[in-house]
């Protein structure tokens, strides 16, 4: 390869920041940059997983229970995923106008303190605001996390790269286990603080090595030329191809102005909008209404005795494991078959599955079933970030995640208390675990119905 990544020549103006990326491919900055997305991307998972863990311990501390307090309970349990609504949808569309890593870095400082803060709630109250702002952090991390990635991978890489973002967050789950296991049930401590207090404390630490280790990160070469700033993106492109990318051979054709966020519900966006609220949904309601409930429901099965809580938490890992193998076929298959087919694939799966799972009667078809559903539920959130990335241009990438963020975030936190309506109102497993699964078919079919494929879409 030449000086010029892709023979630009100075002078021409008519390269665009996706063919200079494709000409130069993966490189080493690309490694880091997955590595440091990952890395924050855990804590994500972390932090939306854990308060199931959690939750009982604050509780007794200030003498309540779920059973007693059932409302204030179900408020706190919420509460993270309540902030990361508001954060998805008003820090996603601050993302596309101000930049993608500030908000990120933002973001992750704030979600860090509020983290932290956590660990001197002085009543259940304090815990609800502290995890709400928090969530808010988080939110902002959802959207702007997988816009800027998408935004610095080349297009022959994106898709598995992007399922790849996705391998981190069983790492979080097990993560939360992690902690679970040694500050709730061990009683690890620190300067004697409650070991629900001193988990806080610990989780917000390496978050803040999160956002130290971002600042090395420079802005999106897309949001540069969106703004007409084009030496900016030719000094972001030549640090990421680590060859010269001069700014004069990029098309000042790439600057768009900033467009209102009502044109998603408009024109040719609008069917990519529906889309995109309808998978998300159909994956959030699904996701958390099982994983949240599953500490919950899995001594209540009555197929396996679950009174010795290793045993419990051994289900619980095998779940998270059983994550893994799934993003790794999604990754493979992104690229092979396409995004919208592998999304609608594994929905209608794991819809399947969450079916076996429901009527399981013994010990092998229980943890088989449930293997399943985190194969196919976790593979298809995979599937759905390069997806929803590639349906909206840069103008609109941050907005589009927020909008689906924050619908999906609306409805996982609908998820749990659907299940739970249907566990009070049937006294049984049956119907909600049922519910769950034609959740996860129907979405899967909608999408196969009225998707657009976008591998190999041209990327702007």
């Amino acid at each position: 390869m030449s000086a010029d990544v892709g023979g630009v020549a100075a002078g021409r103006g008519t390269r665009t920041v996706e063919e200079v990326l494709r000409e130069a491919g993966f490189t080493p900055f690309h490694r880091r940059v997955v590595l440091l997305t990952g890395f924050a991307w855990t804590f994500v998972a972390f932090e939306i997983i854990v308060i199931g863990f959690v939750l009982p311990a604050v509780f007794g501390t200030f003498g309540l229970s779920s059973s007693t307090d059932p409302v204030l309970f179900g408020l706190i349990t919420s509460a993270t995923l309540i902030g990361s609504f508001l954060g998805s949808v008003v820090l996603g569309r601050l993302a596309d106008a101000r930049g993608r890593r500030t908000i990120f870095l933002a973001s992750i400082l704030w979600y860090s303190v509020f983290t932290a803060l956590t660990a001197a709630s002085w009543d259940p109250w304090s815990v609800f605001a502290f995890r709400l702002l928090a969530g808010i952090g988080l939110g902002g991390m959802l959207v702007v996390d997988p816009s800027l990635l998408s935004e610095f991978l080349p297009p022959q890489s994106r898709g598995r790269y992007m399922v790849l973002l996705d391998f981190f967050w069983p790492l979080g789950f097990l993560l939360a286990i992690g902690f679970w296991w040694a500050f709730i049930i061990q009683g690890v401590t620190l300067a004697g603080l409650e070991g629900w207090r001193t988990l806080f404390l610990v989780a917000a630490f390496p978050a803040f090595l999160a956002a130290a280790a971002r600042l090395v990160i420079p802005e999106s070469p897309f949001y540069y030329a969106r703004h007409g700033r084009l030496d900016d993106a030719a000094r972001v492109l030549s640090r990421m191809t680590g060859s010269s990318v001069p700014a004069a051979g990029l098309s000042p054709e790439q600057a768009v102005a900033r467009a209102p966020a009502s044109a998603l519900f408009r024109g040719e966006l609008l069917r990519r909008s529906i889309v995109t609220v309808v998978t998300w949904s159909a994956l959030n309601v699904s996701y958390y209404g099982l994983f949240l409930w599953l500490p919950t429901i899995l001594p209540d099965r009555g197929v396996v005795d679950f009174s010795d809580v290793g045993l419990l938490a051994q289900f619980l890992v095998a779940s998270a494991l059983a994550q893994f193998p799934g993003y790794l076929a999604s990754m493979l298959l992104v690229d092979r078959w396409g995004r919208k087919r592998t999304l609608a694939l594994f929905l209608v799966l794991g819809g399947a599955s969450g079916y076996l799972f429901a009527t399981a009667s013994d010990w092998f078809t229980l943890l088989g079933s449930l293997a399943l559903v985190s194969f196919f539920n976790l593979g298809a959130w995979g599937a759905v970030y390069p997806y929803t990335s590639e349906l909206f241009p840069t103008q609109y990438r941050a907005t589009g995640f927020g909008m689906a963020e924050g619908v999906g975030k609306t409805f996982s936190i609908l998820g749990p208390v659907l299940f739970g309506a249907l566990l009070v109102a049937t006294g049984g497993l049956l119907v909600p675990l049922t519910f769950i699964a034609i959740v996860m078919v129907l979405g899967g079919v909608f999408l196969a119905a009225l998707g657009p494929e976008t591998k190999g879409q041209a990327f702007h």
